[in-house]
C-alpha cells in the first residue's frame, strides 16, 4: 500500500464499495456492475489510494472490510440513500400536486387573492398556497417565492413571464374630501388641491409617479410608501391621490375624481425557469391566471361593483 493521496474518489468510486458490500466478492460485485473482475480490483485501488487507508482484507476469493472499509460503506449507503431522496423528491414536483406554492404580492392585492387560496384548496387538497405581500422585488433565482405578480415585465433571462394582464389606476377621493374641497372636473384642477404623493424609491412606476406633474410647488401635501398607507390617508380626508381601480373601487367611502383610469400597465405572472416542469406550480400559475381573467374588469378600468 503506497499510503500516497492520488486523487479526491468521485461517486462512481463508491458505487464499487457498495457493489462490494452487498455481493460479499470481488466477482459478485463485478456482476452487479456489469464489470470485470479486474476492473473492480483497479477501482477499489484508486479508492484505497485516494484515501490513503486499506478498505478489505482478502482471503481467497472472499474479503472482510476493515474498520475504515465499513465507514466508507456506511457512508457510501447514506449518500445513495440521499440521492434516491433527492431524485424522488425533485420527480414528484413534476408529477404530484401537493406540497406548498408561495406567491408573491404587492399588499393591494391581497385582499383579491385570499379566496384564490381556498379555491386551490377545494382542487387540490394536498395542495396549499402560500401568500406573500410585499413591495419588494423578490429574488425568484433564490426562491425566495415560487410565483410573482409583477407590473413590469422581467429582465432577468432565467425568469419566465407569461399570461400577462391589464392593470389600470384612477384618481381617488373621500366623498368627505370633495364636499368640503370641491370635486375637480379637469387635471390641471389637481394643482389646486392637496395631493397624496409617493415616496421617491416607487416612482419608476407610472403608477406611482403619475400625479407628480400636478403637485404644485411649496403646496401641502402628503408622501407615503406605499399604496396601503396613500389609500388610508385619502380615505381619512388627506388629499387626493392615485391607487389601483381594484383597490380604490372597492371602498364605500373613495369615489374616482375622474371616471376613466389615468394609468394602464401590464402586469404579468413570472416564475423561475427551474419550475417550468414543476406540476404543483404549473397548476397554480394555470388556476391563478384564470382566476385573474375571471375579475380582469376590476383590474383594468372596471366600472364600480354594484
Amino acid at each position: 500500500m503506497a499510503g500516497t493521496r492520488v486523487a479526491d474518489p468521485d461517486w462512481n468510486d463508491f458505487k464499487i464499495v457498495l457493489a462490494l458490500g452487498r455481493g460479499g466478492s470481488v466477482a459478485a460485485a463485478a456482476r452487479r456492475l456489469g464489470v470485470d473482475n479486474s476492473t473492480v480490483s483497479r477501482r477499489l485501488a484508486a479508492v484505497e489510494d485516494a484515501l490513503a487507508v486499506r478498505l478489505i482484507v482478502r482471503g481467497g476469493r472472499e474479503f472482510s472490510f476493515t474498520a475504515e472499509g465499513k465507514a466508507v460503506l456506511d457512508a457510501a449507503q447514506a449518500v445513495e440513500a440521499s440521492i434516491a431522496g433527492a431524485v424522488g423528491a425533485i420527480r414528484s414536483t413534476r408529477t404530484e400536486l401537493d406540497g406548498v406554492v408561495r406567491i408573491s404580492c404587492i399588499p393591494t392585492m391581497l385582499r383579491l387573492l385570499i379566496p384564490f387560496q381556498a379555491s386551490v384548496a377545494d382542487k387540490y387538497p394536498k395542495l396549499s398556497v402560500e401568500l406573500d405581500s410585499t413591495v419588494r422585488l423578490v429574488n425568484l433565482g433564490t426562491a425566495e417565492a415560487d410565483i410573482a405578480i409583477r407590473m413590469v415585465k422581467p429582465s432577468e433571462p432565467d425568469v419566465i413571464a407569461s399570461h400577462p394582464f391589464a392593470w389600470g389606476a384612477a384618481v381617488f377621493a373621500s366623498k368627505a374630501y370633495l364636499q368640503k374641497h370641491g370635486h375637480p372636473q379637469t387635471h390641471d384642477e389637481l394643482r389646486a388641491h392637496k395631493l397624496v404623493q409617493y415616496n421617491e424609491v416607487m416612482l419608476h412606476l407610472p403608477l406611482y409617479n403619475w400625479i407628480e406633474k400636478y403637485a404644485k410647488p411649496n403646496a401641502p401635501s402628503m408622501r407615503v410608501e406605499n399604496a396601503e398607507v396613500a389609500f388610508g390617508v385619502i380615505v381619512q380626508g388627506g388629499g387626493i391621490g392615485v391607487i389601483s381601480c381594484f383597490y380604490g373601487d372597492f371602498s364605500s367611502e373613495l369615489v374616482r375624481v375622474f371616471p376613466e383610469a389615468v394609468v394602464s400597465t401590464t402586469a404579468w405572472l413570472v416564475y423561475h425557469e427551474t419550475l417550468r416542469h414543476s406540476a404543483r406550480c404549473r397548476a397554480v400559475i394555470e388556476m391563478l391566471a384564470a382566476y385573474l381573467e375571471q375579475r380582469k374588469q376590476y383590474f383594468s378600468d372596471c366600472p364600480r361593483p354594484t
